[in-house]
C-alpha cells in the first residue's frame, strides 16, 4: 500500500500528488487529525519541538522517537476514526458503510485501527451521531495527551532503555503514556467494565482540564520540560531558541488548514547527496559544469543565522549531488551575493524577509526568486508584508497549481 500522506511535524502536511479525487478530502480529515493532537497537547508539542532539534542534536532524534512509540498506536486510531466518520457527517450513512468497505479492501493495517474502536463507530447511525462521536473522540485524544511535562523525568532522557523502562512500568505508564491514557479513557467511557480503568492515574497526570484549551499554556509547559534537556548541551541556548516558535498559527479564514498542506511525490525515492565545495570560485565552476544557470540560497537555520548556504545542483556517477558552499560571516555571504553573475533562487523566506533590501540592491542579475516548497500558511506574515500591490498568477500543472505573485523584480513561487 502506498502511502496517501504525512504528517511532517514541523514541515507541515504532505499528500502524495497522484491522490485520486475523491481520496483527497478523506486523506487531509486524516492528517489534520494527526496536526491538530501534535500542535493542540503537550505530549504532542515536546514530540514536535525535539523533531526540531533533532538535525542538529543527537539527543533530540532519540528521545523524539521513544515519545513517539507511546502516542503512535492511538494516534492511527484516532486519525483513521476521524477520516472514516467525517465521511458519514459530510456524505451520509450509505457513504459511511462505503468508505468501511474501501478501507478493509485498500489498507487492512488502517481497517484494524478502525475496527479497535468498534466501542465507538459501531454506535454511528446517523450523520447526528456521527458529529457528536467525532468531538468525544478527539476530545479524548486529547486529554490523552495532555500529559503534565514534568512527570517524564529528565535524568532519563539521555537513556533510552531507562526511559522505555520508566514509561512501561504500570504506575506510570496510565499518568505519562497517551497509549494507555488513550485505552484507559476508551475502556471507561465506552466500554464500562472492570478491566484498565485506572481513571485516577489518567486524571493525577493530566494538566487542569480548564488549561486543555490555552495552547500558549500548553506550549510554555512542553518548552520548560523540553529545554532542561539542553541544560548541559554546548549549544543548548541555540537549541531552546529553535524551540519559541513551536505551536499552533491561527488565521482567522477559511480554508487557512488548507495551507498547511503541500502535494509532493510521496512514494518516490529522491535521494540527493550532499557535497562541500571551499570557495566561490570552486562553487562557480561547478555550476558551470553541470551547466546551471541558477545558485540556490538556502534559509537560515533559526539559532544559527550566521551559517549562510549557496549551493547548486549537479551530478557525479549518476547521483544527484547538491554543492554547498558555507560563508559564516554575513558580510562574506553578501560580496558572494554582488558579485556572482548567476540568477539567485532563495530557498524559503526567511533570509530574504530579513534583508530584502539589501539583498536586492547588490545582485547582478534579476529577478530574484524565491521558492518556497513548504505549505504556504507560514509565509503569509511575509507575503502580505513584501507584497502588497504586488501581481499574481496561477501556473496550472497535471496534479497541483503553482502560486506566484511578482513585485519589485521579486517573484515568490509556491
Amino acid at each position: 500500500m502506498k502511502t496517501e500522506g504525512e504528517h511532517r511535524f514541523t514541515n507541515g502536511i504532505a499528500i502524495s500528488e497522484s491522490l485520486e479525487k475523491e481520496r483527497i478530502k478523506p486523506v487531509l480529515q486524516h492528517e489534520f487529525a494527526h496536526n491538530e493532537l501534535y500542535t493542540m497537547t503537550t505530549f504532542g508539542q515536546m514530540i514536535l519541538m525535539l523533531e526540531k532539534n533533532s538535525m542538529m542534536d543527537e539527543e533530540s532524534r532519540v528521545f523524539k522517537e521513544v515519545l513517539f512509540a507511546y502516542t503512535n498506536r492511538m494516534q492511527e486510531r484516532t486519525a483513521v476514526n476521524i477520516e472514516i466518520i467525517r465521511e458519514c457527517i459530510s456524505n451520509g450513512m450509505v457513504a459511511y458503510n462505503n468508505a468501511i468497505e474501501r478501507l478493509k479492501d485498500r489498507n487492512r493495517n488502517y481497517y484494524n485501527y478502525f475496527r479497535k474502536l468498534c466501542c465507538i463507530n459501531g454506535k454511528i447511525e446517523t450523520e447526528e451521531d456521527a458529529k457528536v462521536l467525532d468531538n468525544v473522540l478527539m476530545g479524548i485524544a486529547k486529554i490523552a495527551m495532555n500529559v503534565k511535562p514534568e512527570l517524564i523525568p529528565i535524568d532519563k532522557y539521555r537513556d533510552p532503555k531507562r526511559l522505555k523502562k520508566y514509561f512501561d512500568d504500570s504506575n506510570n505508564s496510565p499518568m505519562i503514556s497517551p497509549n494507555k491514557r488513550f485505552d484507559i479513557l476508551v475502556n471507561v467511557i465506552f466500554r464500562e467494565n472492570d478491566n484498565n480503568n485506572d481513571m485516577d492515574s489518567v486524571i493525577a497526570g493530566s494538566i487542569d482540564f480548564d488549561k486543555m484549551q490555552d495552547y500558549a499554556y500548553i506550549h510554555n509547559e512542553a518548552l520548560t520540560q523540553v529545554s532542561k534537556v539542553y541544560k548541559d548541551n554546548v549549544l543548548g541556548k541555540r537549541l531552546v531558541e529553535r524551540l519559541k516558535t513551536i505551536g499552533v498559527m491561527s488565521f482567522d479564514f477559511e480554508g487557512a488548514n488548507y495551507l498547511s498542506v503541500k502535494p509532493v511525490m510521496i512514494n518516490e525515492k529522491k535521494e540527493i547527496y550532499m557535497k562541500q565545495v571551499n570557495t566561490q570560485e570552486e562553487l562557480i565552476s561547478v555550476a558551470k559544469l553541470n551547466s546551471s544557470s541558477e545558485l540556490f540560497v538556502a534559509h537560515t537555520i533559526g539559532g544559527f543565522e550566521e551559517i549562510h548556504v549557496i549551493s547548486v545542483y549537479g551530478h557525479e556517477n549518476g547521483k544527484k549531488i547538491m554543492y554547498n558552499l558555507y560563508e559564516l560571516n554575513q558580510d562574506d555571504f553578501f560580496k558572494v551575493l554582488s558579485s556572482i553573475e548567476f540568477s539567485l533562487v532563495f530557498y524559503k523566506t526567511k533570509l530574504f524577509g530579513k534583508e530584502a533590501k539589501s539583498i536586492r540592491k547588490m545582485v547582478k542579475r534579476l529577478p530574484i526568486y524565491i521558492y518556497e516548497d513548504s505549505p504556504m500558511l507560514t509565509d503569509l506574515p511575509f507575503l502580505s508584508s513584501y507584497f502588497v500591490n504586488g501581481e499574481f498568477g496561477f501556473i496550472e500543472r497535471t496534479s497541483r497549481i503553482i502560486f506566484v505573485i511578482r513585485k519589485h523584480s521579486v517573484i515568490y513561487m509556491a
